[in-house]
């Protein structure tokens, strides 16, 4: 259990919260395969188109990061800060926000592809058979021994290859707190949960109360 307070998940905060990203079919075809855990390099030959689908009040300016399914949009700042690192299987494609007849530019689709077998199955609690990850997680607790195994660098993001989870380690989290981003928030994984990701009732109503 000593890695689970080490690592986190990121949310989105009051600020990209009340805003629904997604992927529009003027998207390079290739950014399907963002849950691939491999490189999706030479798959990708275009950039990705992304879209307000709910929550568009005619205010909406980008964050540097919103929750763009499955592991992000970020702004090039983000960006930044993550390559500063040199992250092994962590890759970035350009995407444009088109919205109103505006068009922002600098933000990109993020691909963590390196991925480990890293969920205790034992202290995890989850509905369903671990053995063909055939299961709803509900609570993740890290495996020691496999993660004893992985040198620092090359697990600082990573991808739970039993669940689409994206884990960051303290010390990125603590550069990325630093770097003053906005749109972003960060939940140790011993906090999470399923209902955790999804905004409180009290934060939507105050929301649609200003439009």
């Amino acid at each position: 259990m000593k890695y689970d307070s080490q690592y986190y998940l990121l949310r989105e905060d009051a600020d990209s919260a009340p805003y629904m990203l997604a992927k529009n079919r003027k998207s390079d075809d290739g950014l399907l395969r963002l849950l691939a855990m491999r490189s999706i390099q030479r798959e990708v030959l275009g950039p990705g188109y992304i879209h307000i689908t709910m929550g568009d009040d005619g205010r909406f300016n980008p964050c540097d990061y919103h929750e763009v399914l499955p592991a992000g949009l970020v702004s090039e700042k983000f960006k930044n800060v993550l390559e500063s690192f040199q992250l092994p299987g962590v890759d970035f494609y350009p995407a444009y926000i088109e919205n109103r007849g505006k068009t922002w530019d600098k933000h990109y689709l993020v691909h963590i592809w390196q991925n480990y077998r890293a969920l205790d199955p034992k202290r995890s609690v989850y509905d369903g058979t671990y053995e063909n990850d055939r299961f709803l997680l509900e609570k993740m607790t890290l495996n020691t021994e496999v993660l004893d195994k992985v040198p620092l660098q090359e697990r600082l993001v990573f991808r739970l290859n039993e669940d689409p989870k994206y884990l960051y380690h303290e010390t990125v989290v603590k550069a990325l707190k630093q770097a003053g981003l906005t749109g972003v928030s960060f939940m140790n994984i011993q906090d999470w949960g399923p209902g955790a990701a999804f905004a409180s009732e009290d934060e939507e109503d105050d929301f649609y109360d200003d439009l």
